[in-house]
């Protein structure tokens, strides 16, 4: 008896493919995430749009008041978010999170891109973007 296999190259596209099927449906699902009406402490027009850019477009780090403003509104929302601790979690930053979260909110330090982006993509305020595959490279 002879079981034909696919190559190992073969194997992993299929998986691949797996993955991006469910990657897919959590993008579909975050449609379905709720409208949230919590008010906002700041005007955030007045702030322009240059924080909602990716670096590629001029990116600026927002202002520690839009910070703060919007960290708060995002933490009297979601009653699991509700202190600094647990957003610094959400937002990926283990060591001294509560801190870091902080010095964001308090202008002491500029929030990074990278976290800033997290919590815009979490908010709703602007899309995941999707990394193009260039090539499927052998080994690990």
């Amino acid at each position: 008896m002879n079981i034909e296999l696919p190559s190992l190259a073969e194997q992993r596209r299929i998986v691949f493919s797996k993955n991006v099927e469910k990657s897919c449906e959590a993008l579909r699902k975050n449609l379905e995430a709720p409208l949230i009406s919590e008010p906002v402490a700041v005007d955030i027009s007045a702030y322009g749009d240059r924080h909602l850019r990716t670096e590629e477009e001029g990116w600026e780090a927002p202002a520690p008041e839009l910070v703060y403003a919007l960290f708060e509104q995002f933490k009297a929302a979601f009653e699991a978010y509700d202190s600094d601790r647990k957003l610094a979690e959400l937002l990926g930053l283990q060591t001294s999170g509560d801190r870091r979260i902080r010095t964001f909110k308090n202008g002491e330090r500029q929030i990074p891109y990278g976290v800033w982006r997290r919590f815009l993509v979490l908010t709703g305020r602007v899309n995941q973007e999707i990394i193009p595959v260039m090539g499927f490279f052998e080994g690990p």
